[in-house]
């Protein structure tokens, strides 16, 4: 296969939109990553611009990496979600290419290269457990998801309008044409060898990516597993539009959120690039600042004192000082039964909805508990129901399991 036909493929499967934002446009949440992680490197020309989202006390670190036709401008809204809803720090990773990354044109290798990295900053620089993180991939960016999850013990994975690998994709819209390129992404094969729990959510609506993509690499993922189908969800549908596309499947899957007191380390040479004001600050500052940003002199956002516990099972109420000289402590959380963790989750989403910052889009009216079969997806013999169903989605028949009595889950 000669170059020319090679970087056809690249710039068809990576189109390259236009910045949508500049160093300063995301105050103290861009961070530049150098590729040996090393503080010393953070100006260098290969040093790879993220979205960085902290979330107070949280358990869980989402890896968000995006579509084809976004970047980190772009993809926003949607990680501020993600952080806002299920109480989660979130790190979205740019593209070579794309936005403000250096590197020119993405290709597959390029692209897994830069999820990597975002990966070995969570778990070397923030010293972050990889069994606490959830990796998510939209459409492309299912393919640096499946790679990072096959190669880490992760704690989830979530793939939004994923395709079984690059020619496969060609030969459902082209046929024996597909044979003319070489294989890309090969995700068929990498499903088989991840251990995390995964979520799968494909829109019947989908004319660009069709939905037996997903449901084929539902059926051969060994691990536990549910498969969302949403009738009338296509290709690039805003995922909060309809708490059935996404909100409502992650609750129900993965039981979020549980909680971490242990502060995030952030150091501030992950900062360097940006061209607003530095995040530097001298000893007196970082003294009257305690409890107001992050270690370090990060200047993350002010965090209360103490501690508020909103997660399912938690009265509005519930206060637990922050702990000292314990290692990533939890809080007992009550689950008198897994179907009213699940209520409180969801009640606690709608409370957040009316109270949350603004994140772009408009986010529609939720329909209430009573009209949950609203959401209730129709895939083969799947159902999407609540904690406490009977349904078949996960392996061996297990649904997902409530949180022990330490707080862990299952």
């Amino acid at each position: 296969m000669d170059s020319s036909s090679f970087n056809l493929v690249n710039h068809l499967l990576f189109p390259t939109p236009g910045s949508s934002y500049q160093a300063d446009s995301f105050d103290k949440e861009l961070i530049w990553l150098p590729k040996s992680l090393d503080g010393a490197d953070v100006n260098s020309e290969d040093s790879v611009p993220c979205l960085f989202l902290p979330s107070h006390s949280a358990r869980f670190f989402m890896i968000y990496l995006h579509s084809n036709a976004e970047d980190l401008g772009r993809c926003h809204n949607f990680c501020q979600l993600l952080c806002n809803q299920f109480q989660v720090h979130v790190l979205a990773v740019e593209y070579p290419g794309y936005g403000l990354c250096p590197g020119g044109q993405a290709t597959e290798e390029s692209v897994i290269e830069n999820a990597r990295l975002a990966f070995r900053f969570l778990t070397q620089v923030l010293m972050f457990p990889q069994e606490d993180i959830i990796i998510i991939g939209r459409s492309i960016g299912c393919g640096p998801a499946l790679c990072l999850a096959a190669e880490n013990r992760v704690y989830g994975l979530v793939l939004i309008c994923p395709f079984l690998s690059v020619r496969e994709l060609v030969r459902t819209h082209l046929g024996p044409l597909a044979e003319l390129i070489d294989e890309r992404f090969p995700n068929k094969d990498r499903v088989t060898e991840i251990s995390a729990a995964l979520l799968l959510v494909h829109g019947k609506k989908d004319n660009v990516v069709p939905w037996t993509h997903g449901q084929a690499l539902y059926h051969a993922c060994p691990s536990r597993k549910r498969l969302v189908t949403p009738a009338e969800m296509s290709h690039n549908s805003s995922l909060h539009q309809d708490p059935a596309y996404f909100v409502l499947p992650m609750l129900s899957f993965f039981g979020l959120p549980d909680y971490n007191f242990d502060e995030l380390r952030i150091p501030p040479w992950v900062y360097g690039r940006n061209t607003s004001p530095t995040q530097e600050e001298s000893a007196d500052d970082k003294e009257d600042s305690e409890g107001r940003n992050s270690v370090d002199g990060a200047g993350l956002p002010q965090r209360p004192a103490p501690a508020r516990l909103q997660g399912p099972g938690i009265g509005p109420g519930s206060f637990l000082p922050k702990p000292s000289g314990s290692h990533r402590a939890r809080p007992h959380l009550n689950t008198k039964s897994r179907e009213e963790t699940a209520i409180a989750a969801v009640d606690k989403f709608f409370a957040a909805q009316e109270a949350s910052l603004e994140v772009g889009d408009p986010l529609v009216s939720w329909p209430m508990r009573g009209q949950q079969d609203a959401f209730e997806e129709e895939v083969e013999d799947i159902d999407v129901r609540l904690p406490g169903s009977d349904s078949e989605d996960c392996r061996e028949n297990e649904p997902p399991q409530p949180p022990d009595d330490a707080g862990f889950f299952k």
